[in-house]
């Protein structure tokens, strides 16, 4: 099946504020611009949470109509129990339905360029998950009872709690510039996550169950989803599991950009996760003017300026 051939649906976990809505609504601008059939008609699926009204949320973004996109609401015993975790995870509990690629995105990522190599040659011969390394190793709650993350301990002490055996490959996290830290099991950041609906079926049914028992374990982590999915991705032995090159989720971090010799005109997918110079609370409109007429230096933050130039004009 070729890249054209091929559905792609994005999905992106929000609380139901404005702050929010405005980036999902600037995330569905830099989609359909690009090139291609399966970016102009991919279906963005927007999970909600916080036990929202989600009639008035769909009401709210009327703008949304015009594309395909749906609004997810997060069932309230999930939110209950898992809060903002249970958001992010629920985006595994939905169905495939037409999608043949899933991505899981973060509400502060924006496509800047196409993402066909990576659908073009997707594999097929078994249910697969792409994505790019952390940049540091988890954070852990200070009473976890775990070994410190950022020991040679860590993963396999938690693999070895799960009954996984050890991977043949382990990598590096992604802004370890001297590679101090001992290399880890595949542990993605969530700002961007590729897999096909075979390996959502397996991880959706489990996805709850292994966020409960981690816990459990270590403790409420803040980067207990990112944990999650790898556990449950090995856990399986079903999946296909590789990294992604830093194109795919490049952060607009210096450090992340420099250590991979990447330039702005590489980047397929930025994740501006940082505020030194642009805030992601910028993007509503009333505040749009004000970031897009100040100076910034780092390459990413003036790429992203200048599709939030585009994105301003399109307004009106």
């Amino acid at each position: 099946m070729t890249s054209e051939m091929k559905r792609i649906e994005f999905r992106i976990p929000i609380s139901p504020t404005p702050h929010f809505f405005s980036l999902v609504r600037f995330f569905n601008f830099a989609l359909r611009r690009l090139e291609g059939a399966h970016y102009k008609r991919a279906r963005l699926t927007i999970v909600v949470g916080d036990h929202c009204d989600i009639d008035a949320v769909r009401r709210e973004n009327r703008w949304s109509e015009a594309f395909d996109i749906v609004w997810e609401r997060v069932p309230d015993e999930i939110f209950a129990e898992f809060h903002w975790a249970g958001t992010a995870n629920w985006r595994l509990a939905l169905p495939a339905e037409r999608a043949d690629i899933i991505v899981l995105s973060d509400a502060d990522t924006v496509l800047l360029r196409n993402i066909d190599p990576l659908i073009a040659e997707w594999p097929s011969a078994r249910p697969a998950l792409r994505g790019h390394m952390a940049h540091f190793p988890p954070t852990l709650p200070p009473t976890s009872a775990a070994p410190k993350a950022t020991s040679a301990e860590f993963w396999p002490w938690l693999f070895g709690e799960f009954g996984i055996d050890w991977p043949d490959e382990v990598f590096p996290y992604s802004i370890d510039a001297d590679r101090a830290l001992p290399r880890a099991p595949a542990y993605f950041n969530l700002g961007f996550v590729a897999l096909d609906a075979a390996a959502r079926d397996i991880l959706g049914r489990v996805i709850a169950e292994t966020t409960r028992q981690l816990s459990a374990l270590i403790g409420e982590s803040f980067m207990r989803c990112q944990i999650a999915l790898t556990i449950a991705a090995y856990r399986s032995g079903a999946i296909d599991i590789a990294t992604l090159p830093p194109e795919y989720n490049a952060a607009n971090d210096a450090a992340h950009l420099d250590l991979h010799k990447l330039s702005a005109a590489h980047i397929r997918v930025l994740h501006f996760l940082r505020s030194n110079e642009i805030d992601r609370a910028e993007f509503q409109l009333d505040r749009l003017d004000a970031m897009l007429a100040r100076p910034v230096t780092n390459p990413a933050n003036l790429a992203l300026q200048r599709l939030a130039q585009e994105y301003r004009d399109s307004l009106g």
